[in-house]
């Protein structure tokens, strides 16, 4: 059985210049367990995450975002903020805007939604998101509690080889072999090689789409700021 998932501390911002937006995704953060905030614009984004993306270098809490790319656009090119790209963000977006939309969702955007949007199907996106989110944390704070022999130990049991071969490719003994693999289905709480093989796929997963260009910047109207120079503009 796959590790189950972690209730965190949730908080959900949206960034559209169109009120309606917050004030009806405010109505739905009562049932999702969430507090909410609301920024206008891409200075406004800027200055929030400058603010406050500290308090969420403590694991124990989740955020998404809910954007709208006309107040900024994540682009698959590398325009994309290193806290941003930690957590789930969704699409909303007019239908007119077909070119720009497609762009925030090939870089990654967990789901789009067009507006005007149904709050059961926005209710039903957030959940998930957050759901999805707080299983990823469960995932890596498991996965981070294993020594660097029960890694190497993981990555071959997940290649498909035996205790004899894992135990010849790490000179150890079988012994030591199985007591390695019984501490990495302990830790990750997987029940058989099945569950490890997908906790591990989704651990890959999440370390490749936390892989960060190097520019870290944020983009709007074709000009690309980088957080942390609000001083500056």
């Amino acid at each position: 059985m796959i590790a189950n998932s972690n209730e965190l501390e949730r908080l959900i911002l949206v960034a559209d210049d169109e009120l309606s937006s917050f004030k009806g995704i405010s109505r739905l953060s009562e049932s999702l367990g969430s507090d909410i905030d609301h920024v206008s614009s891409l200075f406004a984004l800027m200055q929030w995450i400058d603010e406050n993306q500290f308090r969420f270098k403590n694991s124990k809490k989740a955020f998404c975002l809910v954007f709208d790319p006309k107040v900024v656009e994540i682009t698959v090119d590398g325009a994309i903020n290193e806290f941003l790209l930690r957590f789930p963000r969704i699409c909303i977006s007019r239908s007119s805007d077909v070119a720009t939309t497609l762009r925030s969702i090939r870089a990654g955007a967990f789901e789009f939604i067009e507006k005007p949007f149904s709050l059961v199907k926005m209710h039903d996106i957030l959940e998930r998101a957050f759901s999805l989110h707080e299983f990823g944390v469960a995932i890596k704070e498991q996965f981070h509690s294993l020594t660097k022999r029960e890694i190497e130990t993981c990555e071959l049991v997940v290649l498909g080889h035996s205790n004899k071969e894992i135990s010849e490719k790490m000179a150890i003994s079988i012994k030591t072999v199985k007591a390695h693999r019984a501490n990495l289905m302990r830790k990750t709480h997987a029940k058989s090689v099945t569950d490890l093989l997908r906790l591990h796929d989704r651990f890959s997963s999440i370390k490749r789409s936390e892989t960060l260009h190097p520019n870290g910047l944020l983009v709007h109207g074709g000009l690309e700021f980088k957080p942390g120079t609000m001083n500056s503009i």
